[in-house]
This record gives structure tokens, sequence and C-alpha cells, in this order.
């Protein structure tokens, strides 16, 4: 009888189904993160605010569906400004922010404004890592899509394809790029809106490390 009873708590064990998969880890968000809009436009993420995505305004309109890596939705769009875009993150289970920068090391700690004279740093896609001191503040560009006031400007030189790279002093974020000379073999400056406005303008609260 025991033999028996082995024997079927033997195949038991054999027939019982194989442990559940764990479930997929959410993916980061970092300042950087490539975004996909349901438009077919290319897009990054910006510095993470809690429970939304900052994005430059050309990443859609309101309504549109942003996707990240793995085309994976995030969630819609739900606010454009002149200078940023808010995108309000739905999906929570498959994403995770994180107070950091794609590519870099470091965490970034805080958003404490850089004074005029004081370096900042910009990660572009195109051009990389380069370093600057910011020039003045709010100042009034001309952009072929409108006037566009409360801006920064750097010595930081951009090129086509950084746009919206983020900008920061050693662990405090300061803004996303929002373009400038365009020709880094000259030299040249570049222009952000800085990022303590965004926070104020929303009541957003900025992830930190």
């Amino acid at each position: 009888m025991r033999t028996l009873l082995l024997v079927l708590t033997l195949l038991v064990a054999a027939a019982a189904p194989a442990a559940a998969a764990t479930a997929a880890l959410p993916t980061p968000l970092e300042a950087g993160t490539a975004l996909y809009p349901a438009n077919g436009a290319r897009c990054a993420n910006g510095f993470n605010v809690r429970g939304h995505l900052l994005v430059s305004p050309s990443c859609g309109t309101v309504g549109t569906t942003v996707r990240g890596p793995g085309m994976v939705d995030i969630g819609p769009i739900v606010a454009v400004r002149t200078t940023y875009a808010v995108v309000r993150i739905t999906n929570t289970a498959a994403w995770v922010q994180r107070p950091t920068i794609a590519g870099r090391s470091g965490t970034i700690t805080g958003s404490a404004e850089t004074p005029v004279g004081g370096q900042v740093c910009a990660a572009g896609r195109t051009t990389g890592l380069r370093c600057g001191a910011v020039q003045a503040k709010n100042v009034t560009v001309n952009y072929p899509e409108g006037v566009v006031y409360g801006l920064t400007r750097t010595t930081v030189c951009t090129e086509p394809g950084d746009q919206w790279a983020p900008v920061f002093t050693g662990s405090q974020a300061q803004g996303h790029s929002l373009g400038g000379s365009g020709n880094c073999s000259v030299g040249g400056s570049s222009f952000f809106y800085p990022l303590n406005r965004i926070l104020a303008e929303n009541g957003f609260t900025l992830v930190t490390g």
C-alpha cells in the first residue's frame, strides 16, 4: 500500500503544471529614452515627473498615444504647450520611471537652477555630451513656429537630432534643449525652457534619487 501511495504521489507531482512564469519586470523610463507616438513621429522622454512624461511639443497633438521601447503603450498626450508636451502614464504596470539619463551614470537628485555663468551640459543624440555656460535667462527667441519667451541661453552647442536633449548640472536637472545654432564646428549656442517653470505650471513632482 505504501509503495502504491508513493507511486501515485510521484505521478501527481509529474502531472502538476509548471509554476507560472515570473511576470515581466517594468521597463525603465529615463531622460532620453526613445518614444514612438502613434502618429509616426519619433521623440524622446525628458526628465521624469511622477505619473507623467515631459516630451517635445513636436511629439503629437492631445490624444496621441505614445509608446516606448518594444512599441508598448505608455499613455496619451494630455497637454501641448509652446515649449513642451505632457504624456500621462496609463499603462503603469509596464513602466517604471527612473531619476537617470539614458547612457549616463549618476542620479538626478533635484532641479536647483544654475546661475548665469555656471556650467550646464546636454546629452544629445547627435553630438553626445557637450558642456558650456549659462549666458542669459528670460530670453525671447523667434522660432519658425512662433515667438517663445522665458528661455535660458547657453554656450552648449547642439545640432539637428539633439532636440529635447536633457540639460543638467551635475545631479541637478535644468531643462531640455529646444535647439540652437546647429553648427558645432564653429561653436554656437542653444536654448532651453527651465524645468522648474514646468514643475510649477503643472504642480508636478520631479522623480529624484
